[in-house]
């Protein structure tokens, strides 16, 4: 089923915003972009096949800028080249189900994208919620605009959020679609891609503000998950951009291992995940173990638990089971 928008005025901006289940929150994403100080847009929400009342929510906006897509569940990926196929509009937004923009968010982008031709991205600086739409301490920064690969394509040191993004709608006929065997990091992967091509601009102001919920906070994931994903990033940055130096990108496939194993790591009955996830960090840049917090941390946390060990097999040894195999065999 699609429902598209009558109106004869071919929009300037298209706002992409993929959903599934999420009919509790979907309406504020989309009265967020409805009621924005810049007009001309169309919103195109992709249904990823969901079976509560998102529909019924998409429907009750009287608002011929809006349209619905609906597909069978294929991932967020799958849903945003959808709608970026249908999209009208010369520059491309992004919005998660769950996060809002601010009233300005479009307005401030659409003005930088038309006064720098040389640029054919922008991202802007973002507040974060809490579930109950509450601020929160953490925020992310527009700092770094220009040729800012290093900078963006491994989340640190700049941290470029989907819902702050616009870019301009050939840069996607250059680079791609987004990878649909991805589901997750499929949006650095694109800041990636694009940031090897084309200039980036930083927007300072924050414009939108991005939730955090029980249903994508770090422990309600699955950290094999994570493992995965990170090895696929990385396996794709070493083939693709082999033309770059070495050096940057281990530095950089290092750092996101580092990150992801010190946050792992620091969650109860993940310590061993993140372990090894630190010591792939290491294979990749040993330097990066120069950061003296996490290391300390993971040399306390490893020397408590061989005491703790030795310990327990003086109490307790361990009885030889003859049905368990020699790992050594």
């Amino acid at each position: 089923m699609i429902l598209r928008a009558t109106t004869t005025c071919v929009p300037t901006v298209s706002v992409v915003i993929p959903t599934f289940n999420r009919a509790g929150l979907l309406g504020e994403a989309i009265a967020s972009v409805l009621r924005q100080s810049y007009s001309n847009l169309e919103v195109i929400v992709v249904d990823d096949g969901s079976t509560d009342s998102t529909a019924d929510v998409v429907t009750s906006f009287a608002d011929e800028r809006l349209i619905l897509l609906r597909q069978e569940n294929r991932g967020r990926s799958a849903a945003r080249n959808r709608a970026i196929a249908k999209a009208r509009g010369r520059y491309i937004a992004f919005l998660d189900s769950d996060d809002v923009y601010l009233e300005h968010k479009l307005e401030k982008q659409v003005d930088y994208m038309e006064s720098h031709p040389d640029v054919g991205m922008t991202y802007t600086s973002a507040l974060c919620i809490d579930g109950n739409g509450d601020l929160l301490a953490h925020k992310y920064e527009a700092t770094i605009s220009g040729k800012i690969y290093k900078d963006i394509a491994f989340f640190m040191p700049v941290t470029v959020t989907l819902p702050t993004v616009m870019v301009r709608r050939e840069v996607f006929d250059a680079v791609g679609d987004f990878d649909e065997c991805m589901y997750r990091f499929e949006d650095t992967d694109m800041w990636r891609r694009i940031s090897k091509s084309y200039s980036v601009g930083a927007i300072p102001e924050y414009t939108c503000k991005l939730r955090t919920h029980a249903g994508n906070c770090l422990t309600a994931q699955d950290p094999d998950q994570i493992r995965s994903a990170l090895d696929y990033y990385a396996s794709k940055i070493l083939r693709e951009d082999s033309d770059l130096s070495s050096f940057v990108l281990r530095k950089g496939l290092a750092g996101i291992y580092f990150y992801y194993g010190g946050a792992i790591g620091r969650m109860p009955h993940w310590h061993d995940k993140g372990l090894k996830l630190l010591t792939t960090a290491f294979r990749y840049w040993p330097l990066v173990f120069a950061r003296p917090s996490i290391l300390r941390y993971y040399l306390v946390k490893s020397a408590r638990r061989l005491f703790s060990n030795a310990v327990n097999s003086i109490l307790k040894p361990k009885k030889y089971n003859p049905e368990e195999r020699d790992i050594a065999a």
